[in-house]
């Protein structure tokens, strides 16, 4: 399943996503970005102004919501 995951992602590399993530007290983040770097456990997006990581375990887990744009 982390598989699938990771080739996703890597298939969408330099592409805009929207990521919803899971925070403290039952709030929600959203941030918007472009897929700039691809490690063996986490990926980075960015927006220019904001760089953020996320774990493929996380999506997984369903703590991050990843729709390609």
């Amino acid at each position: 399943m982390i598989d699938k995951i990771k080739s996703d992602i890597f298939n969408h590399f330099n592409k805009e996503v929207k990521i919803i993530s899971k925070e403290n007290r039952n709030r929600n983040e959203i941030f918007f970005g472009n897929i700039v770097e691809i490690y063996s456990h986490v990926f980075i997006v960015s927006n220019g102004i904001e760089t953020k990581s996320y774990s493929y375990s996380d999506i997984l887990a369903r703590d991050v919501q990843i729709t390609f744009l």
